[in-house]
């Protein structure tokens, strides 16, 4: 027969398992929201890249029109 002592320690590991869980669940949501704003960030940049290299080669094709 298993002791009620035993079932009380077992169920107070699993109670501090779930809780452990439940704050890496938020950290990861935290973490998944942080790299999000990250990756919009970047992806600006990138769009801010391409319009700049599309603005000097319109540039440097309109001078060699002049000729």
């Amino acid at each position: 027969m298993i002791a009620k002592e035993i079932i009380e320690e077992r169920k107070e590991i699993v109670v501090n398992d779930i809780e452990t869980v439940k704050k890496r669940l938020i950290e990861y949501e935290q973490k998944k929201l942080e790299d999000t704003a990250l990756l919009n960030a970047l992806t600006g940049a990138l769009q801010q890249c391409d319009y700049f290299l599309n603005k000097i080669h319109n540039d440097n094709s309109d001078d060699g029109n002049d000729d």
